[in-house]
């Protein structure tokens, strides 16, 4: 575990992903097979298609045209400069396939080519080539025709108000539709692609493990939106300090006064969606979700990963999804310890919307914004912002807490027992909350009030309104206590209970239930129109009830005291809703199954799809896969529920005993998720880290800083694996366009945790539970997050005023801790004489402070005080630095910067000038300075040598350009905190006190950090890279090859003691050197 001190070391900023090892390593990640590779071939005039002109900025594109990682057919790294996905996205293929793979046991296996004509094509392998046996195909040409359009509009960062960085706009191919079926003789378990002339699609693979790899892909998303102390693969320990905010009675209520004392006990829990909000909707709704999937198919839940998922080797014998499912109940247990239990005084939402949307950071950096009552700490989500909410349980939200609580009161009792009592307590409690309020009572829980939760629906946020119901929820949560305890009061409340709540409508015949939960208003158990959401359940509990109670006629008559008849009756009007609800999530398209029709008159047993993309109904506008992907989980629901039925040989009371037709609808989520996973449109998988092309730029601040809008804490994309692309509505024009950055546009682009939940338990109905297609091996995994510090750097720029020569230097505290006495060194060329005689004299024209939360104001240190220390603290020449043909000397002028808070930033504009002796002192005269500083040290070129980074010199440009664009770090001028080296090479023996390799971001190719007894090697150089460590002798004690963006190795492991030292190599030639002690 990272403890508190700890803590404020790991927040790398730097992405903290699953290191990828080389190729001697047999796996990187169980989902290998399915991650995204490179391309057969790199156009290296790729970006000539990309539109700079929507910007001032210079430099947008990346200098190498090809990436140094290329290598035709391997992983992409998760991490890449995202002009080289977008430039991989330009190529919007005619053939367009599933990207993650088909199943084994799919007969279809479709995939699709865009184009004037197509007759033939032929499989062949990951680089292109023809199998062994040569395998090949013919069309089929469809009526249908298609055609595409994307537009890509990338970001720098919002710290500036230019932050486009280009545009690109891409054209798929139109034409017909031809399509194709994979053969059946194709290999399995590895890498194909169709080749069609010369067109080659992205790679897929044919298995039967290929969902199961999906939903392991699909779960690090979890992982991702993980908030505490959770060992987040991802990010490090964040929001440490919830519930130490205001507590509020209405989710738009502001911050008020931030109590310490209660500072921590609410962290957990997850995220919404790309905010940092911990909304109840979303996390109940997923929590109840991970639940009912992991118990409902518990051979399928497997063990593949830690509770840290870079793990795969040195698991926790835990199931993975139960697992996620317990950081979820560990939240809502905090809630009801936090409200001494009492259930209507629970918070189980945290967080300001407006406050929270104010700012885009890593997860890590807003608990180190202040809590007193200035903007900074009320404005930009701190902890002071990060209300604690009340009133949000409802009996909708209720009922799925409940829900879950019970199940995993059963599923994790072998695990932790007394956790599990825990659960079960809290859910019993929490349904007689829901039910009583569902009820119109007054009271629950023997006497208590309803003081905060006076609703028990229609009640929402800003982020969430229109979850009005609570038939849903409340069913589920009977079947889950029932599952749980076998009471004969939750059978009662599922299906027997007559006028359980008012207004409940009863009806006669197949699909209207004799009582419970699941008879509501209009009374059969409808959702009517509405899809899988977070905001609807009824699928989970319909596929709850079969699954638990129905399936097994011992279980159902003996542990949950049903009758048979009762449970027949419950099967048949369970299977009539089902399809009923399907019926009303049609779009009337062209292609249909029909169903088996019960007595709900009113209601249509035919399923309809568009019968080209598969997508049926959407209730709302935006994220069309969000709510898509809840249409997939019902149709593959049925599906399961309705093999069963078949399997057994189950015959109905009522409705006629026609084909439940299981294995068509089966076939009908898999055609859909071939379309999530690329055969669509544009050619791209909508599921992050699965498939070769994704999308590079979604509304999710964690993985994304396309959005910062904080000064002083910079990172890099890293792929939110896992997470479901939001993504546009396919139409007859397919128009893919934002409003706007693609970013910042999301209604297509932003990730969810309850879309990332639909789609886990779609994955999880096609997966097999299997752990054997992949090794078991991994040198690498790790148990916690990376502690590294990016520490502080400076960038500077030149600019002429007034025939002055000026440098807008940034210094930038990116460390977790407050630096508080920095001085600022640089170095330059210059005479005795021009020194002597105020050739040259300094001064600071202009001295703004950025703070963490992005507001900017005057320094404290006044521009007299400064002109005052450059008087009495002039430039002191550097020994041994004499050039006797120029005859001069180098010279350090220090400049006095004072302290620097966590995450700011401080500009300092250095102007030159020249003037005469006074009383012994320079006394400037606002003169052009007779010596130019801008070919110094500090200032010009430096190539590359065996000590220190190559700089390509402080750039000329106008006043205020910094402003617009980042100047490049500068690793020529020296940062000092109380004489610490904290940043810069000097001349001579300046920094000669260096310890190790300091940090030069985008200068620097790799660095090493010692922690303990590990030693983190952390890289930007792509490729292969090796380490290496030797005794002062010379003899190699170790050597590990690793791709990606970080390494570990366990010192302890090492059996020589006493100072060794570390090489990061790649193509024989050192990256990084450091020296170091072990002990």
């Amino acid at each position: 575990m990272i403890h508190n001190k700890k803590a404020r070391l790991l927040a790398s900023f730097t992405t903290l992903g699953a290191i990828s090892v080389s190729a001697a390593f047999a796996a990187t990640s169980p989902y290998d097979l399915i991650r995204p590779t490179w391309p057969l071939s790199w156009d290296a005039k790729v970006f000539e298609k990309f539109d700079t002109t929507v910007t001032k900025k210079t430099g947008m594109l990346p200098k190498a045209t090809t990436p140094e990682s290329f290598k035709a057919g391997e992983l992409i790294p998760d991490t890449l400069d995202q002009a080289y996905f977008d430039a991989i996205n330009t190529k919007i293929s005619p053939i367009r396939v599933n990207q993650a793979g088909y199943l084994e046991s799919d007969n279809e296996r479709q995939f699709y080519f865009v184009g004037s004509s197509a007759e033939e094509f032929e499989v062949v392998d990951a680089y292109g080539k023809s199998l062994s046996k040569r395998v090949t195909g013919t069309f089929t040409k469809s009526e249908a025709e298609t055609e595409s359009n994307w537009t890509i509009v990338a970001g720098t960062s919002a710290t500036t108000p230019d932050q486009q960085r280009y545009k690109v706009e891409l054209t798929g191919p139109s034409g017909k539709i031809f399509i194709g079926k994979i053969p059946q003789t194709v290999p399995t378990n590895k890498r194909l692609r169709i080749k069609v002339g010369n067109e080659i699609s992205s790679t897929f693979i044919v298995s039967d493990n290929v969902y199961s790899m999906a939903k392991d892909a699909s779960l690090k998303f979890f992982g991702i939106q993980r908030s505490g102390n959770s060992e987040s693969w991802f990010h490090g320990p964040s929001h440490m300090k919830d519930g130490g905010g205001a507590i509020v009675t209405n989710a738009d209520e502001a911050g008020g006064t931030f109590d310490e004392s209660r500072a921590g006990s609410l962290a957990g829990g997850w995220y919404d969606c790309g905010d940092y909000l911990k909304e109840s909707q979303t996390q109940a709704f997923a929590f109840m979700a991970l639940a009912v999937m992991s118990a409902t198919n518990p051979s399928k839940d497997v063990d593949h990963y830690a509770y840290n998922q870079a793990d795969f080797v040195n698991t926790d014998k835990v199931p993975d999804v139960l697992r996620e499912a317990k950081h979820g109940a560990d939240f809502f247990l905090k809630a009801y310890n936090f409200a001494k239990g009492v259930i209507d005084d629970m918070p189980v939402s945290v967080g300001n919307f407006g406050s929270d949307h104010a700012l885009w950071t890593r997860p890590e950096a807003q608990d180190y914004l202040p809590t007193d009552n200035s903007s900074i700490a009320t404005d930009r989500g701190g902890p002071a912002s990060r209300t604690v909410r009340l009133g949000e349980l409802g009996s909708n939200i209720a009922g799925e807490i409940a829900a879950g609580l019970a199940i995993l009161s059963k599923d994790y009792a072998k695990y932790d027992k007394k956790f599990a009592d825990s659960c079960l307590t809290v859910a019993e409690k929490m349904y007689d909350f829901a039910k009583a309020l569902a009820q119109g009572k007054s009271s629950y829980d023997g006497d208590k009030k309803f003081k905060n939760n006076k609703k028990a629906t229609d009640w929402g946020s800003l982020a969430y309104i229109g979850n009005n119901e609570f038939y849903d929820d409340m069913a589920l949560a009977s079947v889950a206590l029932l599952y749980a305890t076998s009471k004969k009061q939750y059978a009662d409340d599922m299906f027997r209970t007559k006028s359980l709540v008012p207004g409940q409508q009863y009806g006669n015949g197949a699909g209207f239930f004799e009582g419970g939960w699941f008879v509501t208003d209009n009374k059969a158990f409808l959702k009517n129109t509405k899809n899988t959401s977070w905001a609807n359940s009824y699928t989970y509990a319909l596929y709850a009830l079969y699954k638990f109670i129905l399936a097994d006629k011992t279980k159902a008559t003996t542990e949950y005291g049903l009758t048979e008849d009762e449970r027949l009756a419950a099967i048949e009007d369970c299977l009539a809703n089902m399809i009923a609800n399907l019926g009303d999530i049609g779009n009337n398209n062209g292609g249909s199954v029909t169903l088996p029709a019960g007595d709900i008159s009113f209601k249509q047993n035919k399923v309809s799809y568009d019968p080209i993309w598969y997508n049926m109904m959407t209730d709302q506008l935006w994220n069309f896969n969000r709510y898509q992907m809840g249409n997939v989980f019902e149709v593959l629901a049925y599906s399961d529920v309705a093999a069963d039925i078949e399997k057994q040989g189950i015959t109905f009371p009522k409705m006629a005993q026609t084909d439940l037709k299981a294995n068509e609808m089966k076939q009908l989520g898999i055609n859909q998720l071939n379309y999530m996973l690329g055969m669509n449109p544009w050619d791209i998988s909508f599921v992050y880290g699965i498939g070769d092309k994704n999308d590079a730029h979604p509304h999710h601040r964690a993985s994304n800083p396309e959005g910062r809008n904080t000064p002083g804490i910079s990172y890099k994309y890293n792929c939110p694996v896992g997470a479901l692309f939001g993504g546009p509505t396919p139409t007859e024009k397919n128009t893919w366009e934002p409003n706007g950055m693609s970013w910042e546009y999301y209604f297509f682009s932003e990730t969810c945790l309850d879309a990332s939940t639909v789609l886990l338990s779609a994955l999880t109905i096609l997966s097999n539970g299997g752990d054997d297609y992949y090794e078991k091996k991994c040198d690498n995994c790790k148990t916690e997050a990376t502690p590294a510090l990016e520490g502080a750097y400076a960038t500077a720029y030149h600019y002429t005023w007034k025939e002055a020569d000026n440098f807008s230097i940034r210094i930038v505290n990116e460390s977790l801790e407050k630096l508080d006495s920095i001085t600022a060194y640089i170095y330059f060329d210059a005479t005795e004489d021009d020194i002597e005689s105020c050739g040259l004299m300094f001064d600071i024209d202009i001295c703004t402070l950025y703070d963490i939360a992005g507001f900017s104001q005057m320094c404290a240190t006044k521009s007299s005080e400064f002109r005052n220390y450059f008087k009495e603290n002039g430039p002191q020449k550097v020994e041994g630095t004499e050039n006797k043909d120029k005859k001069t000397y180098t010279w350090a002028q220090a400049i006095p910067v004072g302290s620097i808070n966590i995450g700011n930033k401080i500009r300092l504009d250095v102007t030159t000038s020249s003037g005469m002796k006074s009383g012994g002192k320079c006394e400037t005269l606002a003169q052009p300075a007779k010596t130019k500083i801008t070919d110094g040290w500090s200032f010009a070129s430096h190539a590359e040598t065996k000590d220190a980074p190559a700089y390509d010199g402080a750039p000329d440009w106008e006043k205020d350009y910094g402003d617009i664009q980042d100047a490049p770090k500068d690793p020529y001028i020296v940062i000092r905190d109380k004489g610490k080296l904290l940043w810069g090479y000097g001349p001579g023996k300046t920094t000669s006190d260096r310890v190790g390799f300091v940090n030069v971001a985008k200068v620097s190719k790799a660095r090493m950090l010692l922690s303990d007894n590990s030693l983190f090697v952390l890289a930007t150089a792509q490729g292969t890279k090796t380490l290496k460590i030797f005794d002062m002798l010379g003899n190699q004690l170790l050597e590990k090859s690793f791709d990606g963006t970080r390494a570990e190795v366990n010192l302890a492991n090492i059996p020589h003691r006493g100072t060794l030292v570390a090489r990061v190599m790649q193509n024989n030639k050192a990256l990084s050197t450091k020296a170091f002690k072990v002990r």
